[in-house]
C-alpha cells in the first residue's frame, strides 16, 4: 500500500490514472453510478455521494480522513473545485484557497473583482427577471449575453437581442429552472482560451487554443496552438496571469477563456482545473506537457514543475460529430484512418442523441487529429467528418441521414 493516499472528487479517470502513475492510494467520491469500471479498478475504493451536495461530500471526506488520512484532496471536475478547496484548507493539505475557488466558481463575484482592480472591463449585471433584463440591455445600446453565474459547459446562455428579446430569453431561463442570471454586454470576436499551471504562485501559460462554436456557443472544436500574432499571444498572456493574480491562485491547472475583441483580449471566464473537450491532450500532443500529471504530482513534490512552457512541435485538433436529436438507427466510418487521426465514436444504434441544449449533449463522439500545424490537424479533423454519417430516427418521423459534419 502507498505511503501517500488522496481524496479525488468527481471526474473522469484521467486524474486517476494520473494518481495511479505515482503510485498513490486513491478514494474516489462521486455521484453513484457515476464511476466507469476503470475508475473503480483504480481506486482504492468509491464513494457515493452527491456532487451537488457540499456537506455531504465533506463529512465523507472527514470519515475517509479520520480513518487513513489524505494528503491533498484533488480534483478535476466543475462540482468539486470548492468543496475541495474548503477541505483542503480544512485539513490544513495547502493548495488554493477557498476564496480563490470561489471567486472563480462565481462568475458574478469575479465579475465585481475585476472592477474593482480595473481589469478586463465588461458591462455586467444580476438580473432577476425580464424587466431587469431589458433594462440592462437598454442602457447597453446592443446585445447581451446571460448566462448561469455557477455553471460550466456553455448550459442556459442566452443571446438577448435587444430589450424587446428579454421576455423570450426569460421564458427560455424559467424554463431551464432558473431565477438569476449573469448579464453582459456581448463581446464581439473570436474565442481562445489559455491553459496555464501554476506553482508557488508563479503562472506559466502553456498553450493558447482556438475554438470552433456552434449553436448556443456550444464548443464543437478545439485546436492549439492557436492562430495568433506574437503581440496579440503576449496580451492574452499577460492578462491571464494578472486575472490569476488577482484571484490569488497559487498552484495547479487554469483554464481561461476569453474573447479577441476590437478593443482588446476581454475575460469571458476562468476556471482552477484542465480544459474539456479533450484539451489537456492536445496540449500533451503538441507541447509534451501533461498538465493533468502535474496537476496530481506538483502539489504532493512527486514530479518538479520548472514554469517553463516548451514549444509546440506541429499542431493537434477535435472536432466533435454532430447528429440531429433522436435515437441512431445506423452509423457509417472510414474503414481506415487517415495519419495523425484517431476517432472516439460514442453513436451506435440505440443510443439517443438528445437535442443540443450544452455540450453534455455532445454524445456522438469525437475526432483527434495532429498534424505539422493547428490548420493541418484541423483540415484531418474537417475531412474524416465527411466520412462519418450518423442516422438517426426522431419521434413519429421516419429515419433520417445527418453528416457528422458540422
Amino acid at each position: 500500500m502507498a505511503e501517500t493516499r488522496v481524496a479525488v472528487i468527481g471526474g473522469q479517470a484521467d486524474i486517476l490514472r494520473a494518481a495511479a502513475s505515482y503510485g498513490l492510494d486513491t478514494v474516489l467520491f462521486h455521484a453513484p453510478g457515476k464511476a466507469g469500471p476503470e475508475s473503480v479498478k483504480l481506486c482504492e475504493r468509491v464513494v457515493d455521494v452527491d456532487l451537488l451536495d457540499e456537506e455531504a461530500i465533506a463529512a465523507e471526506v472527514r470519515e475517509a480522513h479520520a480513518e487513513r488520512p489524505f494528503r491533498r484532496v484533488l480534483t478535476l471536475t466543475e462540482p468539486g473545485l470548492v468543496p475541495a478547496a474548503r477541505l483542503n484548507a480544512e485539513l490544513g493539505l495547502g493548495g488554493n484557497s477557498p476564496r480563490t475557488a470561489v471567486l472563480l466558481k462565481d462568475k458574478s463575484a469575479m465579475r465585481g473583482l475585476l472592477d474593482s482592480v480595473g481589469l478586463s472591463p465588461v458591462r455586467h449585471r444580476m438580473v432577476r427577471g425580464a424587466a431587469q433584463l431589458a433594462a440592462f440591455v437598454a442602457g447597453l445600446g446592443g446585445p447581451a449575453i446571460v448566462k448561469p453565474p455557477d455553471h460550466g459547459g456553455s448550459a442556459d446562455v442566452h443571446r438577448v437581442e435587444g430589450p424587446a428579446d428579454a421576455a423570450r430569453v426569460w421564458r427560455e431561463v424559467e424554463r431551464g429552472g432558473r431565477g438569476r442570471m449573469l448579464a453582459e454586454e456581448y463581446l464581439e470576436g473570436p474565442e481562445v482560451s489559455l491553459e496555464a499551471f501554476s506553482y508557488e504562485g508563479r503562472h506559466t501559460v502553456v498553450a493558447i487554443t482556438d475554438k470552433l462554436l456552434g449553436p448556443r456557443f456550444i464548443e464543437f472544436g478545439q485546436a492549439v496552438p492557436a492562430a495568433l500574432t506574437p503581440q496579440l499571444a503576449a496580451e492574452c498572456t499577460e492578462l491571464t496571469e494578472r486575472l490569476l493574480d488577482s484571484v490569488g491562485l497559487t498552484e495547479g491547472p487554469t483554464h481561461t477563456e476569453l474573447k479577441l475583441t476590437p478593443a482588446g483580449p476581454r475575460i469571458l471566464e476562468s476556471h482552477n482545473r484542465t480544459g474539456g473537450d479533450s484539451i489537456p491532450e492536445l496540449v500533451r500532443l503538441t507541447y509534451g506537457v501533461d498538465l493533468i500529471r502535474l496537476a496530481v504530482g506538483v502539489p504532493l513534490g512527486l514530479t518538479a514543475w520548472d514554469h517553463t512552457a516548451p514549444p509546440p512541435v506541429g499542431g493537434a485538433a477535435v472536432r466533435f460529430i454532430a447528429a440531429e436529436p433522436g435515437t441512431v438507427t445506423a452509423v457509417e466510418v472510414p474503414r481506415t484512418l487517415r495519419d495523425g487521426v484517431s476517432l472516439d465514436l460514442k453513436a451506435e444504434p440505440g443510443l439517443v442523441v438528445p437535442p443540443l441544449t450544452w455540450s453534455v449533449d455532445r454524445v456522438c463522439g469525437e475526432v483527434v487529429a495532429t498534424g505539422r500545424s493547428a490548420a493541418e490537424a484541423v483540415g484531418r479533423c474537417e475531412l474524416t467528418l465527411q466520412d462519418i454519417r450518423v442516422v438517426t430516427a426522431p419521434a413519429g418521423t421516419g429515419a433520417h441521414r445527418v453528416e457528422g459534419e458540422r
